[in-house]
């Protein structure tokens, strides 16, 4: 008797836990990362500072983001996109972010492929991208430089390569040693290429976010000026760029001895990639903005953009036509192509407003 009556009272349960589940669909947990859109925005400006490219196109998450541009052109202004959640409570995005040809290919060494943005040197994984940021994406190298390669030293370990500028060939530290100096000199240091780098060679990017500074209040000298040195260097090659005033005035020293952005062997507190080898990122005060003061009573100065390979300036390699800095307005000015070189490798400077 008391088994037929457990009977029906377990049968009664499973009926109504039956009827609770089949009242509400399924959670099934969501996957990692989440592709889902997390409402969140980025703002994004992309800079083509990469010599002999074609005109180049930035794409957000396989999006087309703002205007096409030629070699030593800046997007006037942020674009702001939607970034997905990363599964990180959409504090952080997994944002994929790439170059393309406006038409046709970008050629040289990568061809049909598109300049991808690789999180590291292994691998090729997308950037992390915040809420509300704003990030500068530089592209820049040439479209013909060659893959990294890894390089032993006289004892057979991986160590330092190098890039030979002359032959457009890497050699080790047992070749480089074998140059006379004048060619060592102008050797660039990549560090010692990991095994199994993902760096295809190419245009790749430098990828930066943007903090802007606080002004005076009320101003009426002051803009925010920063400099990104994007012209590909030797060991011992940075340059020094300063605004010259064209009427009688004071000069202002920009930086000094700047290497390339993405050396590996730079001056002391400059950005050092160890090794120089795929895409990077910067948030570090090497790359912040100063106030100087290129106003008199809210009036710009006109000035003359110096680039020198040494403090003196009596080796003056650029002078740009003449620009002026607003009051309360953030800038980039970009060195960029190659010194000696021409057309659209020849070297000069590119001037980014961001507000």
């Amino acid at each position: 008797m008391m088994a037929k009556k457990f009977l029906k009272y377990s049968w009664a349960v499973g009926l109504a836990l039956f009827s609770t589940w089949s009242c509400d669909d399924p959670e099934y947990p969501v996957p990692v990362p989440n592709p889902l859109p997390s409402g969140h925005t980025a703002n994004f400006l992309f800079v083509n500072v990469a010599p002999d490219a074609l005109s180049l196109d930035m794409y957000i998450n396989n999006v087309k983001t703002g205007a096409s541009l030629n070699f030593g052109q800046a997007q006037v202004g942020y674009t702001t996109v939607p970034i997905t959640t990363s599964g990180a409570g959409g504090f952080t995005a997994n944002t994929n972010i790439r170059a393309r040809a406006s038409s046709g290919n970008i050629g040289g060494v990568l061809g049909t492929t598109d300049a991808i943005y690789r999180a590291g040197n292994n691998n090729n994984n997308n950037f992390a991208a915040v809420a509300d940021a704003r990030y500068t994406l530089f592209a820049l190298d040439s479209i013909t430089r060659p893959k990294p390669e890894r390089k032993l030293n006289a004892s057979n370990f991986g160590d330092t390569t190098f890039f030979n500028p002359l032959t457009g060939t890497y050699i080790s530290v047992v070749e480089k040693a074998a140059l006379p100096p004048a060619q060592r000199a102008r050797l660039v240091p990549i560090g010692t290429v990991p095994l199994g780098a993902t760096d295809p060679g190419g245009v790749r990017f430098y990828l930066v976010r943007d903090n802007y500074p606080s002004f005076p209040n009320p101003n009426t000298t002051q803009s925010a000026i920063r400099v990104i040195q994007a012209s590909p260097r030797g060991i011992s090659q940075g340059l020094f760029v300063r605004l010259v005033p064209v009427t009688p005035g004071t000069n202002i020293t920009l930086g000094s001895n700047l290497p390339y952005i993405l050396s590996f062997a730079t001056p002391t507190g400059a950005s050092n990639f160890s090794p120089s080898v795929g895409s990077r990122t910067a948030t570090a005060t090497t790359v912040n903005f100063t106030l100087y003061n290129t106003n008199t009573a809210g009036t710009p100065i006109d000035y003359r953009i110096e680039i020198a390979t040494d403090g003196a300036f009596t080796n003056i390699i650029h002078t740009s036509d003449v620009v002026q800095f607003a009051v309360n307005k953030v800038y980039t000015i970009v060195v960029r192509g190659v010194q000696g070189g021409s057309g659209s490798r020849a070297l000069g400077t590119t001037i980014v407003q961001h507000n």
